[in-house]
């Protein structure tokens, strides 16, 4: 169970991540086409060799999660994290440890492979499928454009869809982006509370595509029981709930 005083350090991470995003320029970021759509090599050694995105830890964490064939030899559509997340999920973790007066993480190898591979798991689904396969997703008008629910490697359902966004006050009329949701709990709501936008979709190795994230997310909470809908940006974490990858190293144990 997470400690409550990890909200304060939830929140500084926040600003860090959202401060060191002004950093970066936007160009690549925004789907605009920049990126070359095909890729010659495997989802692995796109990731191994990409030259725009560094993927140093997530392919780190492949290899400890035991998942390399995976990446070379199935066909698949990957949802490419980026490491930020990963190394804002092991700050927590690192901030839960020192409030249990425990010794902290100091190499991704100390958490269980098994950690990693039902983390990464959520983010492969089998197949190939582009940006033009999935239907369109608005998160606040789910009954009429729901995207689609699809099953993770997993077995985490996940949301994924292509969100039309407005442009010149005209609804659904500006360009797609394809999003990746999520919720807490077996059944689906009636809004998606969390959704990742995608950076660059469509990178197409040679055995399947990939869609790399961002590293912030929109979170959308009710406010209470009206009609009203709060939208803000918080971190994306690895393995999408920040306290579950708590939870679940912390029940594995840390190989000190």
């Amino acid at each position: 169970m997470y400690n409550r005083k990890l909200f304060g350090s939830l929140m500084t991470l926040v600003a860090l991540v959202l401060i060191g995003g002004a950093c970066h320029k936007d160009d690549y970021f925004k789907d605009t086409g920049l990126h070359k759509a095909d890729y010659k090599g495997t989802v692995m050694e796109y990731l191994e060799q990409n030259p725009y995105h560094m993927f140093d830890t997530l392919c780190k964490v492949i290899r400890l999660a035991g998942m390399e064939q995976v990446f070379q030899n199935d066909s698949i559509t990957f949802f490419a994290p980026a490491d930020t997340c990963i190394l804002s999920s092991i700050q927590l973790l690192n901030e839960q440890l020192k409030l249990d007066g425990k010794d902290t993480v100091t190499q991704i190898s100390q958490i269980p492979a098994a950690v990693w591979k039902k983390e990464l798991s959520q983010y492969i689904f089998k197949g190939v499928h582009r940006l033009k396969d999935y239907p369109q997703l608005d998160p606040l008008a789910m009954q009429v454009y729901g995207g689609q629910y699809y099953s993770s490697y997993s077995g985490k359902v996940m949301n994924i869809g292509v969100y039309f966004n407005d442009v010149n006050g005209v609804k659904y009329a500006g360009y797609r982006q394809l999003m990746l949701g999520y919720f807490s709990g077996e059944t689906p709501p009636d809004f998606l509370p969390y959704i990742v936008p995608v950076a660059s979709s469509d990178i197409h190795p040679y055995n399947g595509i990939v869609h790399v994230l961002q590293y912030t997310q929109k979170f959308i909470y009710q406010q209470g029981d009206s009609d009203d809908y709060t939208v803000t940006t918080i971190p994306v974490y690895f393995g999408f709930a920040p306290y579950s990858f708590i939870s679940e190293v912390l029940e594995a144990g840390i190989n000190y």
